[in-house]
């Protein structure tokens, strides 16, 4: 349907005789291009009873008539108004118009041009019928017929109806029209934040490389695509050296932004060769076509060369990498190609950083060496060769220890200090952790005997749920070393919320009801739903570092944590941030709400015996301040 550009009133008149054309013009003489008063109510209101609708006065005005002698000339005439973006309202077609075609055949070719123009036959005749001209015409509900000599009165009521009616329906098309154009609009922002959403759900938030999942994604179609070609897929898996010690040192707002540099280099160095993936920490992965691997290879550890500048600090960036060589007939997954690089990382960091190793069969030697060190682990724990280190938990003011969380740490005698990721999971794959597991919480709760005013948080792991008689352990454990069980606080981590949830409602839920506490650990950083936190129960939320460091470098960045918080209040829950390094980030999180805080502003892991000089300076305090 054509849409006037403004609502002007055009009515065609077509008829051979001259007189019939000088006939319609004193007919419509008084409607053309004049105001309409009182007197032309009758049509208006005529209009009104036919078409439901009440328009002004104005609304029975015709702007302008065209008139013709010839079928031909009409439809032309139709065809040029239609481009204008003036066409006409209503057309009166003779049925009789010699020489050229006639009326029904204009009224079939109009049609055709514009199918919701109203169309009205004029005849003096009977040779056609109504039924034969609907079927060729077509659109009855817009075709009229007027019988010749025709009654003034007639025709005018007939012109004001009909164009009425058209300016009605144009202006109803104008307004679906546009609700159509709306809502395309809001089909196509939906689609983009579909796009956006999807896009997200695959990219690391901090990098914006891709995450796990797009790496999966993005690997099968690089895969399939080489295979198709006849080629292979290869994968380097990158960890950057000592970034715990940048952590430790600067903090972990210079590690994020060094982070951020890396990934950068990272996606620079790859280039149009393959891409790049964080799989989180610092720790990366590059997928590329094994026919590029050497050249990509050479560009990462160039890239190296180049330290980090951040502040008056400078940073190396050096990256241990490991990889596995596909070839096309090696048949080797993601899955299978990580495993492989990951042994070969491994081999890379025992040659001194810094280097690139492939992955080769023999180094599934890999594995002996973890068995080393499981025994080793396994003689640390019989022989208490571990330790514990505490770092205190503030109130928001941060000027009294509400709390102190359990830190575990190994000196191995050959390796010195091994981290506990590395050693909890070595535990786990060799079945120590329930023995390792249960030195921490005699441990701890030896230790909480010294501090009974203050809770102490351990850690645990998920594979501790999964005994049957975990929760009787720690039961019995505490009323060996008579340790109150509200003073006692278990941390999860957020990623453990990924495992049989069902293994860990029956042992919370026994240690819940004897007094202990839980709290979600590195919120934010896993996948945790506000579901898991009502089936769990907890009583603390433990705020990621990774959003607090963020205080520091991104504009805005406490929305999430106010909605964190939020939330907490919400659920009644305790918050907590970690991480806490800098006075602003204080200040930005007691304005938020947060209940409790932990990071080096306040306090490194100390020893015991360091945790209690501190609460009895703190005693010492209040008592003289009363």
């Amino acid at each position: 349907m054509t849409i006037p550009t403004h609502e002007t009133r055009r009515i065609l008149i077509c008829d051979d005789e001259a007189g019939i054309l000088d006939a319609y013009g004193r007919i419509f003489s008084d409607l053309v291009a004049q105001t309409a008063d009182d007197d032309a109510s009758d049509y208006d209101a005529l209009s009104a009873d036919l078409f439901g609708d009440a328009p002004e006065h104005a609304a029975a005005v015709i702007d302008e008539i065209v008139t013709c002698r010839q079928g031909e000339e009409a439809v032309e005439a139709v065809r040029a108004a239609k481009a204008a973006g003036l066409p006409f309202g209503v057309v009166f077609l003779d049925v009789r118009m010699p020489p050229g075609i006639d009326g029904v055949e204009a009224a079939r070719q109009i049609r055709a041009l514009e199918p919701v123009i109203n169309i009205v036959i004029v005849t003096g005749y009977s040779d056609h019928r109504p039924t034969e001209i609907a079927s060729k015409v077509g659109t009855v509900d817009r075709l009229f017929y007027l019988v010749k000599p025709f009654d003034a009165d007639e025709v005018r009521q007939m012109a004001t109806t009909l164009v009425n009616r058209w300016t009605s329906d144009s202006r109803i098309a104008g307004e679906l029209a546009a609700q159509v154009a709306a809502l395309e609009t809001l089909n196509e922002a939906l689609r983009a934040s579909e796009a956006s959403a999807h896009d997200a759900a695959r990219r690391d938030p901090l990098t914006r490389l891709l995450n796990r999942t797009g790496l999966r994604e993005h690997f099968d179609r690089v895969d399939r695509q080489a295979r198709d070609d006849g080629a292979g897929t290869s994968l380097l898996y990158l960890d950057l050296d000592r970034f715990k010690r940048v952590n430790d040192t600067y903090g972990h707002g210079i590690g994020d932004r060094l982070i951020c540099e890396v990934a950068q280099r990272l996606s620079n160095a790859v280039a149009q060769d393959g891409f790049a993936a964080r799989l989180g920490g610092d720790e990366f992965a590059v997928v590329c076509g094994t026919s590029r691997l050497d050249a990509v290879l050479a560009r990462i550890l160039a890239m190296a060369d180049e330290p980090f500048f951040t502040d008056a600090h400078v940073l190396p960036v050096s990256f241990s990498i490991g990889y596995s060589r596909g070839g096309d007939e090696d048949g080797a997954n993601l899955q299978e190609h990580m495993r492989r690089a990951d042994v070969a990382l491994y081999v890379a960091k025992e040659a001194g950083r810094g280097v690139a190793r492939p992955f080769d069969p023999d180094l599934d030697r890999i594995f002996l060496r973890d068995q080393t060190l499981a025994r080793d682990l396994k003689a640390a724990i019989d022989g208490n060769g571990l330790r514990l280190s505490y770092q205190p938990l503030m109130c928001i003011d941060g000027k009294r220890v509400t709390g102190v969380e359990a830190l575990l740490r190994w000196d191995h005698d050959a390796h010195g200090l091994i981290s506990p990721e590395i050693f909890v999971t070595i535990a786990e794959k060799n079945g120590l952790m329930g023995e390792l597991g249960e030195w921490v919480l005699r441990r701890a709760f030896e230790d909480a005997r010294a501090w009974p005013e203050v809770i102490t948080s351990i850690n645990l792991s998920v594979l501790q749920f999964a005994k049957p008689d975990f929760a009787e352990t720690v039961l019995r454990l505490a009323g060996d070393m008579q340790v109150a069980a509200e003073k006692v606080e278990f941390e999860i981590t957020e990623t453990a919320m990924t495992n049989d949830i069902a293994s860990l409602l029956v042992q919370v839920e026994i240690l819940r009801k004897a007094g202990f506490r839980f709290a979600l650990d590195d919120f934010g950083s896993g996948y945790a739903s506000i579901g898991y936190l009502s089936r769990l129960n907890f009583h603390k939320l433990k705020i990621d570092r990774s959003f607090v460091s963020a205080l520091s470098t991104k504009p805005d960045s406490d929305r999430m944590i106010r909605s964190i918080v939020s939330l907490g209040a919400a659920m009644g829950l305790t918050v907590t941030a970690e991480g806490v390094e800098d006075v602003i980030q204080h200040d930005i999180l007691k304005a938020v709400g947060c209940h409790q805080l932990q990071g080096f502003l306040f306090h490194r892991p100390c020893s015991r015996s360091e945790v209690e000089a501190i609460l009895h300076r703190e005693s010492l305090a209040r008592e003289n301040a009363a």
